[in-house]
């Protein structure tokens, strides 16, 4: 596994306007397609929009809000803050 590739996604959320236009339209088609690829297990939680197992995995807390800001993957601020926090009580 390489976490890399999940700030990538997170840092391309923020960077290419297509790239979430991608994202909206077709999320699993976007992830398998992004480079660096991402493993299963990444490509599972994001789709889930499970920033609390990614970020128990160790994607970049910084990174990973972008995602919740950017409303991507389902995400909103207050389900991401929700899905963060329920995963460290």
């Amino acid at each position: 596994m390489s976490l890399y590739a999940v700030n990538k996604v997170c840092y391309r959320v923020v960077r290419e306007p297509e790239f979430r236009r991608a994202l909206a339209d077709s999320p699993e088609e976007a992830l398998r397609a992004a480079r660096p690829p991402l493993d299963e297990a990444e490509l599972t939680a994001l789709l889930a929009g499970d920033v609390g197992r990614l970020s128990r995995m160790g994607a970049n807390h910084f990174l990973l809000h972008q995602l919740g800001r950017f409303r991507v993957l389902g995400l909103d601020l207050p389900t991401y803050a929700d899905r963060i926090r329920a995963a460290y009580r």
